[in-house]
């Protein structure tokens, strides 16, 4: 039995090396491999094409380097927020607040936000601002910004965040 065993071991020692002697790779044939030629960016001719890296609106600025700017033109539209509405005067007023809670009193006509905005009108529940901007075909057009007195939850909610 014990020679058996020992015939056994020996079959499984050795068969596992031969396996291994018999699948060794061979190393790959060098062939040449031909570099490839030199290939140029293909033309590109950027005229008449806009620049991509542009942004679509850009700001008009018609106050000169000079002339000072109201607290009411350094801020965006977006970042004022009315406050409260006085409609039953004459002419109708409202108030609207910046980020550190400073209240400014605008009427028609009033300048306000950094791209040369102005108050256009004044409703029970809102201001519409008229902003002046240059699309990215250069071309000049007004936007209107409509700016919501806080009247539902989720307006008050924003409101309060804001505080």
């Amino acid at each position: 039995m014990r020679g058996a065993a020992a015939v056994i071991v020996l079959i499984l020692a050795v068969v596992p090396m031969a396996a291994a002697q018999a699948v060794a790779p061979t190393p790959p044939a060098e062939t040449e491999i031909a570099p490839r030629p030199v290939v140029g960016a293909p033309p590109y001719d950027p005229t008449g094409k806009r620049d991509p890296f542009r942004p679509f609106i850009i700001d008009v600025r018609e106050a000169s380097p000079n002339e000072p700017l109201t607290p009411l033109q350094r801020y965006d539209v977006g970042q004022l927020l009315v406050v409260a509405v006085l409609w039953e005067v004459s002419p109708p007023r409202a108030m609207v607040e910046d980020s550190i809670g400073m209240g400014y009193i605008v009427t028609v006509g009033t300048p306000i936000g950094r791209r040369s905005g102005v108050v256009k009108a004044i409703e029970p529940s809102r201001v519409v601002v008229e902003e002046r901007v240059i699309d990215f075909y250069g071309q000049e057009q007004t936007a209107e910004v409509v700016m919501e007195l806080p009247g539902d939850k989720g307006t008050k909610q924003k409101a309060r965040e804001r505080e």
